[in-house]
Formats: structure tokens, sequence, C-alpha cells
């Protein structure tokens, strides 16, 4: 028989096993044939409506994945190019040939022209600039300084205490 295994508290079993080894084979041997069919039967009838259900609920998720997989976005239809309305936003918009850059470039080793931190506007104009300046978060960097400087001069500045030792040998002293 196929049993569902539970948590044994108390040394295994409980104190009816620990009494009467076997009882419960014992009472299973004098149970009627019949009797024994019907929960075998049962006990096996819900092992298998569970192995069902969860093949049901499967058919349904695997249906679920496949539809999910026609949401992916496809490269096919990716532009992989800047639209010409960021390039004016972030001014590094270039009119004139695809081999001719800002500023007579050409893209030839030497005759190149940084457009991404040269020529870009800020969003900002100067008296918005100055002030976002004086709503600027902590820096983290100074903050690890400081707290690192305070550590130092923490150890610096304090006293250790110092055990002596009255009867002890230099050989029992460490190194």
């Amino acid at each position: 028989m196929m049993q569902r295994s539970r948590l044994l508290r108390g040394g295994g079993g409980g104190i009816a096993d620990k009494m009467f080894p076997g009882y419960k084979d014992k009472i299973w041997a004098r149970l009627p044939q019949g009797f024994k069919e019907y929960k075998v039967k049962g006990e096996n009838n819900k092992f298998e409506s569970e192995i069902a259900s969860h093949r049901t609920w499967q058919g349904y998720l695997l249906k679920y994945k496949d539809v999910e997989k026609n949401f992916v976005p496809s490269a096919k239809f990716r532009k992989p190019n800047v639209d010409w309305r960021r390039q004016m936003e972030r001014g590094t918009m270039h009119f004139g040939r695809w081999y001719e850059g800002p500023n007579g470039t050409n893209y030839l080793p030497g005759n190149t022209h940084d457009r991404l931190t040269a020529d870009v506007r800020s969003p900002f104009t100067d008296a918005e600039w100055e002030d976002r300046k004086q709503h600027r978060s902590f820096d983290l960097m100074k903050f690890g300084y400081g707290c690192l400087a305070l550590f130092l001069a923490y150890r610096v500045t304090n006293e250790w205490p110092v055990v002596w030792c009255d009867d002890c040998k230099d050989e029992d002293l460490p190194n």
C-alpha cells in the first residue's frame, strides 16, 4: 500500500507503536479482503486524480507559454538608428552625407569629432542649472571617507587596555 510520508515526532511512530510493535500490520491482516481492496483503490484513485489534475493544468500552462512567445519583440522590426528628433534634442544631428562628419571630419583615424560630449546642449538654462546644484544629494564617497577618518581618529586617540600578568613567564606570553 502506498502511504504518504508524515512528520513523526517523539522518536518515530508514537507510544502505541513502541508498546505494540507492528500493530498496524496486524490490524491490516485481520481486515476483510473487500475493505482492503476498497482502501487501496481509494488511495490509487486519489493519486491518479492528482496526476490527471496536473496534466490538465500543465496543458493550460503550456498553451499560455506558447502564446507568451508571440509577445517577444522581433529583431526584424527593430530600428537600429536614432530618429532625427532625438538627434536634434541631443545635439548630435548632422546634416550632410553619411561619410561626412561635423566640423570637416570624415571618420578617418585622427579626423574625428566627438559629438556626444563636446557639443551637447544642456536641457536646462544656466539659472535652472544653478538652482539644481543647490539640491544635490550628498556624495557617498565623501561620506565613506568621512566615516573612515572618524574611525581612524577614534583608533589613534583612544587608549587600549593592557593586561598585566604578574606571575607569567616569558614562554607563556604570545610572540
